[in-house]
């Protein structure tokens, strides 16, 4: 858990290379780390509803939860922000992306980070946003092999192992039948759910989720002190074009090619109000020694909100 401080801006293609050359120079870093991750958004998929009882209290809240790992295909290799991607009718570009199991046949190691935000704190005097990160990272082995025989309708032979679907996972003897996820709005074909055993796919819904949506994200990240510098865009898939070969389709989140901008700092403890303040203060100093070339604002906190709404 992290108590993040931060800022957002976001400014157009055509200040790209001004942008990036001050950057450059501010924190002396040639070249940036790249950003190149790609997000599931998941949501409880059964409601929680507390006894209620004369005298207790019930604010337990349900949230969304974001699954993040990184985006490694070709198309991300190849991608080259600083170019604007313009769609035209008959769109041929090369933003053809894998699907998220594309080798069924063998084993994918992929680290997943886990993310749960709690709404950022409210204030009059607010500087910056404060919100609350929960975060877990784990490393996921895709397979949809037995070590004996095969499954048959996603059940496996009686006494006969089966690999786990965590690496330090316990195995389960009495593997249940995979039922399978989709997107909400999209056909099961853009994370590919056709494997006898979709095994982060079954993980999320033995820990209580299901898949709503899903973005890829490009970018870089520079270091100025203790404060992260992310500029980046963001992707969606584009259903006017049909899956083929375990390929999706993507087009920008923003059709005029703009750069959303993020500026943050973690603090290791919500409670450690020094470091709180002094974090404030030292994106309040940057957020004014660049405000020639990017106006960093406090985001909404109700857009931020990841809480499920109750029915």
């Amino acid at each position: 858990m992290v108590q993040q401080l931060s800022l957002v801006a976001s400014f157009p293609h055509s200040k790209y290379v001004q942008t990036m050359s001050t950057l450059r120079a501010l924190t002396g870093i040639e070249k940036p780390q790249d950003i190149s991750t790609y997000t599931l958004l998941t949501k409880p998929y059964s409601e929680f509803k507390p006894k209620v009882e004369p005298g207790k209290v019930n604010q337990i809240e349900q949230y969304f939860m974001k699954c993040i790992t990184t985006w490694d295909d070709s198309t991300s290799d190849n991608l080259d922000i600083s170019v604007p991607i313009i769609k035209s009718g008959n769109d041929e570009s090369n933003l053809w992306v894998d699907t998220l199991f594309g080798d069924l046949n063998g084993n994918t190691r992929r680290n997943w980070t886990l993310q749960i935000s709690d709404i950022p704190t409210a204030g009059k005097n607010q500087t910056v946003s404060a919100q609350t990160v929960y975060e877990s990272t784990l490393v996921h082995y895709h397979t949809t092999n037995t070590k004996k025989g095969s499954l048959a309708n996603g059940e496996p032979k009686k006494d006969e192992p089966v690999d786990t679907e965590m690496k330090d996972a316990d195995a389960d003897a009495d593997l249940k039948e995979v039922r399978e996820v989709k997107v909400e709005n999209q056909d099961e074909s853009s994370i590919n759910t056709n494997a006898t055993t979709d095994s982060f796919l079954s993980f999320l819904h033995d820990l209580g989720y299901e898949v709503k949506n899903q973005y890829w994200i490009k970018g870089v990240r520079y270091f100025h002190g203790d404060i992260f510098i992310e500029t980046f865009k963001v992707f969606v898939r584009d259903d006017d074009f049909q899956s083929k070969d375990n390929q999706i389709k993507l087009k920008l989140l923003d059709s005029t090619n703009t750069f959303q901008v993020k500026v943050y700092i973690n603090v290791p403890k919500a409670t450690d109000v020094e470091l709180i303040n002094q974090g404030s203060k030292d994106l309040q100093k940057f957020q004014d020694f660049i405000k020639n070339l990017i106006s960093l604002e406090i985001p909404d906190r109700m857009y931020m909100d990841s809480r499920v709404l109750k029915s």
